[in-house]
């Protein structure tokens, strides 16, 4: 089954839309993992009812049947409060899934209208971990100026 095809070196490469398949499913799976692995003791139900789910979607979420919706998400994460590095497989995993960003991050790029325009600068480019540690400093002084 074919997704779509691209041009490299004057040949037509099909990519596989099973190829895909097979990565959004186990990074659902893996999210899923994560999300339980969160939950620890607390009760399947306890956690549905919290972030308004009824359980057997919650389940489906927890086996990789299904994802979480960007809302289902953001209530997860409000809910669980996983710590930093837990936060950020999770996170790895849901973007993986919905090729967008957590929706925490949606939010504060529609708040601040220009930052689209500012991230585009960076476009075709990777960070380096100093350049990373520059930016946190600078997001983080506008925190604290506020």
């Amino acid at each position: 089954m074919l997704q779509n095809t691209e041009q490299k070196g004057g040949k037509t490469m099909a990519k596989s839309k099973d190829s895909d398949s097979k990565k959004t499913e186990k990074q659902k799976k893996e999210l899923g993992k994560l999300i339980n692995e969160c939950r620890g003791d607390r009760s399947l139900r306890n956690l549905a009812d919290a972030v308004g789910l009824p359980p057997s979607n919650l389940k489906y979420i927890e086996d990789g049947v299904n994802a979480p919706s960007p809302e289902t998400y953001a209530n997860l994460i409000s809910e669980l409060s996983p710590q930093a590095p837990m936060r950020k497989k999770m996170d790895r995993a849901y973007m993986a899934i919905r090729s967008a960003p957590p929706p925490d991050v949606c939010k504060v790029v529609t708040a601040n209208e220009g930052l689209n325009d500012s991230l585009r600068i960076i476009e075709g480019h990777t960070l380096t971990p100093q350049q990373f540690q520059e930016l946190n400093t600078l997001l983080r002084s506008f925190s604290e100026n506020q």
